[in-house]
């Protein structure tokens, strides 16, 4: 099998979150800047030093590799019912179609139903009793649960100060989005996509079809397999692979509230899983090839459920009338993901 060179990749910016956290208050103005110039454009960036060390984030992939590795029999004991309703616990390979959630697609003319190929595990806010989170025993993955009920606040930290530099460049109240998104509704997921064989896969098999996600924004962790694409505005909409980046290395992407919460002035990113870029330029020869396993961390940061996702009157004018209609984060996430199921 001879492999070519892989194909050229998406660069996003990439920005230094220390920065904010500077006691030096045009440092953290022109961060400020650089993070919503850098998220009109492409609505993703990637952050480094934000707060979570490489260690913990490869102790938590490890830590998801053992959750998957359990026997389906095990996991089913804590599976979430498919349903419109915020997931807690274990999700099975095929339970969940992104094609179907984002509507907009189609292939050929013919809309794409097909379900993702992946399997997950969800947790919401640890004091969470409207949705409880849901657990096996300590002695199937110890310290699971203490390790990642730390781990979401951690995240959760993270996204204020995202949100907070946001409100800055943007011109809000303190606290325009931060009050809003007080780590209530947030979900943290274990993503795993099983290894496949590609025999007679076709080259532009997707593992999660293209979509924009539901909340407010998200900050991505992955391992270094590949396989994420994002929609590049720049060029007419194509999708390009996103280099699989450092352990260290955050990705966050604008998500569907926020483009609300703004009229539309921060655009949601689209983006979705495909092939590793090696992969596809490697595909000749007549050889057995496997698409292997990858793993991500999403913490998807949504608005506290009673809180209303139609535009902030800050971004509605005369010139620029509302583009959404107002409902609470839990009408439009029970809708939305509706679509899904």
């Amino acid at each position: 099998m001879s492999v070519q060179s892989a194909p050229a990749l998406f660069k996003v910016a990439t920005l230094d979150l220390s920065r904010f956290k500077s006691s030096d208050t045009l440092e953290r103005e022109a961060f400020a800047r650089d993070l919503v110039d850098a998220l009109k454009l492409d609505g993703f960036v990637k952050l480094v030093n934000h707060g979570i060390s490489r260690a913990m984030i490869q102790d938590a992939l490890s830590m998801s590799k053992k959750f998957f590795s359990l026997p389906d029999r095990v996991k089913r004991q804590i599976e979430h019912v498919p349903g419109p309703y915020p997931q807690r616990g274990w999700s099975r390979v095929g339970s969940e179609s992104t094609a179907m959630l984002f509507g907009a697609l189609e292939q050929n003319g013919k809309k794409i139903t097909e379900t993702d190929a992946k399997e997950h595990f969800d947790i919401g806010p640890p004091s969470d009793e409207q949705f409880p989170n849901r657990w096996l025993e300590e002695a199937d993955v110890p310290s699971m649960k203490t390790y990642l009920e730390d781990f979401f606040e951690r995240c959760h930290s993270i996204s204020q100060a995202i949100l907070s530099a946001m409100e800055m460049a943007l011109e809000l109240p303190q606290g325009a989005f931060t009050d809003k998104c007080q780590g209530q509704s947030s979900e943290l997921r274990f993503n795993h996509y099983p290894e496949a064989s590609m025999s007679n896969a076709p080259k532009d098999v997707s593992r999660v079809w293209p979509h924009t996600d539901l909340g407010v924004i998200t900050c991505l962790f992955q391992d270094g397999v590949g396989g994420l694409e994002i929609e590049n505005r720049r060029c007419g909409g194509k999708f390009e692979a996103v280099d699989p980046n450092a352990l260290d290395e955050l990705i966050l992407n604008i998500s569907e509230t926020m483009e609300r919460w703004t009229n539309g002035v921060v655009k949601a990113g689209v983006h979705n899983v495909k092939l590793p870029p090696a992969l596809k330029s490697s595909r000749q020869g007549g050889e057995e090839l496997v698409i292997p396993e990858r793993f991500s961390i999403p913490f998807f940061v949504k608005a506290d459920r009673d809180t209303c996702v139609g535009p902030l009157e800050q971004f509605v004018s005369e010139t620029r009338p509302p583009a959404y209609p107002p409902m609470t984060a839990l009408e439009y996430h029970v809708k939305r993901v509706a679509q899904a199921y």
